[in-house]
């Protein structure tokens, strides 16, 4: 697998290098509100907390089997009977207006806390003058802010329905950018967290206290799921949500973040101290705010991470490329796009007790978002919850992760793994072959498919009344992997690909995976199962059988399975393998 070395020559002539010697530097529609419960799957144990990612560019019913354009939130607002309390930076989404005022004139008791410096700005005025308009919300909604304004934000985002649920994440669905970013929305229904949630609200509603005014006086952990998994809650600044990164980091050796805006530079500092460490640590990073979406602060804290990819010194990196100026097709491109505003990360804690976690925030990693805003970090532990973000990234081997159940099935941090362009420390184990394009997951089954398949034999001299012309042949499968047109433009395949064969009509296809994507056992994969990673956008698979004595069969023609997929997207994709003889006595055939 290829470096990203180039990376540190991107057009856009930043700075690299270490951190430490720039530390001085400046800076709708439906969806369901309780998913059914399968007691088949770990997380499913823990029903009471769901939590759902909402992509409107990328993971779309057109460019994904799994459609994750669905918006729970107005199904979630539309569910308060008495109280909805909000707490959100900002509202300029009209469609949330209009929920929220639908609420009020039906007789719920409707109270949001928002920032000042956003009440004040004549952008969004027109939007909060409707909210506080009596006669649209019947006299039962009101609006307060804190008295400070910018710097420091008001910057949580949550709802308590009827003191009992709590719904809060990274996707901001009160802005009207949320259709161009995508992020999770966490659905708890717990009386214990709405009673914190709601201690949290009153004490900036009620007692107009912000910031470091507030009181850490909640409950923080709570069991869930009969035991099964343990929620943390949090409330920035006052319970120090950097260190509770840290402490996460600290205990683990095996990371993974996703970051929408990384300006902070201890917590870079930090974490790539800890990476140095040791050779058994192994770290994954996904930013979004670099090259032209970030600004000096943030593309300096990127580089310092491409920095370490070219001369690692402890364990191994691996980021995602966006702004790899070599490979316009790939990163370049992608920096374009305002999507991920995940600020979350995964910790195996592999140092103490194994118990895996996941901590998100609504505090983007700077400064400001650490010690000043108001936030909420939660912290989820055990598999019970940590499933509900991750199934496992294997580094040993080639994505996808081996431990997925179903393809579909796959969670947030799996998906993310392959929706962006990667980078990897030299020496770094294998993570996928196809490692500067933004990738997506296909699965299905294989029809017809045997792996013994009885043809004529070409070299029998037809004795034996005809017996000897039936002879029996142990097949398998290869797919080669066509891309005309990537996601993002360019050509395929990637340039650092080197799997790649022609076909009997001489056109050049990828062989993929590296490692076989399907088991033809038919006891272990009775449903002729495959599944691999393939580049983001117009794709066409062909399904190639060879024998395993004597490799590719001659005049095997598999006809084309043409689809388009998008960045991170899950898509089943179903062919077909068809036995065929001719006059040559081969056996061949395959079609999509």
């Amino acid at each position: 697998m290829q470096t990203y070395g180039i990376l540190a020559r991107t057009a856009l002539a930043l700075c690299a290098g270490s951190l430490l010697a720039l530390v001085s530097c400046g800076g709708g529609d439906g969806g369901s509100t309780t998913p059914p419960v399968s007691t088949t799957n770990p997380e499913d144990l823990i029903p009471e907390i769901q939590v759902q990612t909402v992509d409107h560019l990328f993971r779309t019913g057109s460019l994904s089997a799994e459609n994750l354009d669905s918006d729970p939130i107005f199904n979630l607002i539309a569910s308060a009977t008495s109280t909805l309390d909000v707490a959100v930076t900002r509202i300029d989404r009209q469609a949330i207006v209009e929920a929220l005022l639908n609420e009020a004139r039906s007789g719920v008791n409707v109270r949001i806390v928002t920032e000042k410096a956003f009440y004040d700005d004549p952008v969004y005025k027109a939007f909060y003058n409707q909210l506080e308009d009596t006669t649209l919300n019947g006299g039962n909604l009101e609006i307060r802010t804190d008295e400070e304004g910018e710097p420091r934000l008001m910057q949580s985002r949550f709802l308590v329905i009827d003191q009992a649920r709590v719904v809060t994440g990274s996707y901001n669905w009160e802005s009207s950018g949320a259709e161009s970013t995508f992020g999770d929305v966490i659905n708890i229904l717990n009386t214990g967290v709405a009673a914190a949630f709601t201690n949290q609200f009153n004490q900036m509603f009620v007692e107009g206290n912000f910031g470091v005014h507030k009181r850490d006086d909640t409950q923080h952990s709570f069991l869930v799921g009969g035991g099964r998994g343990t929620l943390e809650v949090y409330f920035g600044p006052t319970d120090r949500t950097r260190e509770l990164i840290q402490n996460e980091i600290q205990s683990s050796n095996n990371v993974i973040f996703a970051a929408q805006q990384y300006k902070d530079f201890a917590l870079a500092n930090f974490m790539l101290s800890w990476l140095g460490s040791s050779a058994d640590n192994t770290m994954a990073g996904l930013f979004n705010d670099v090259a032209f979406l970030g600004d000096d602060e943030e593309n300096q804290v990127y580089l310092a991470f491409v920095d370490y990819l070219t001369t690692p010194t402890g364990g191994p990196l691996y980021i995602n490329g966006l702004i790899d100026s070599g490979n316009p097709a790939s990163g370049g491109q992608f920096a374009n796009y305002n999507t991920m505003n995940h600020k979350m990360l995964f910790t195996n804690h592999g140092l103490t007790d194994n118990r895996a976690s996941v901590i998100t925030s609504t505090a983007n990693y700077t400064d400001l978002g650490f010690t000043i805003n108001d936030q909420v970090t939660l912290i989820f532990r055990g598999n019970g919850l940590v499933n509900k973000f991750i199934r496992g990234i294997d580094y040993s081997r080639p994505l996808p992760p081996t431990n997925l159940r179903e393809p579909d099935d796959s969670q947030e941090f799996d998906q993310l793994m392959t929706m962006y362009p990667y980078g990897a420390s030299t020496g770094a184990p294998f993570l996928r072959d196809i490692s500067r394009l933004p990738c997506a997951l296909i699965y299905g089954s294989v029809t017809n498919f045997n792996p013994t398949v009885t043809i004529q034999n070409q070299n029998s001299t037809g004795g034996n009344g005809g017996v000897d012309d039936i002879i029996e042949v142990d097949i398998d499968l290869y797919f080669g992997i066509e891309v005309p047109q990537l996601f993002f433009g360019g050509s395929f395949p990637d340039p650092d690909v080197d799997a790649t064969f022609e076909d009997v009509d001489g056109n050049t296809l990828y062989r993929a995976p590296l490692e076989d994507p399907f088991i033809r056992s038919e006891l272990v994969n009775p449903d002729h199962r495959y599944m691999m990673v393939v580049p983001a956008g117009e794709v066409i698979i062909h399904t190639f059988a060879e024998s395993i004595d004597s490799g590719q069969l001659a005049l095997f023609e598999p006809t084309e399975r043409r689809f388009s997929v998008g960045p991170g997207a899950v898509k089943e994709v179903n062919l077909i393998i068809n036995q065929a003889f001719d006059d040559s006595g081969n056996v061949g055939g395959g079609q999509g």
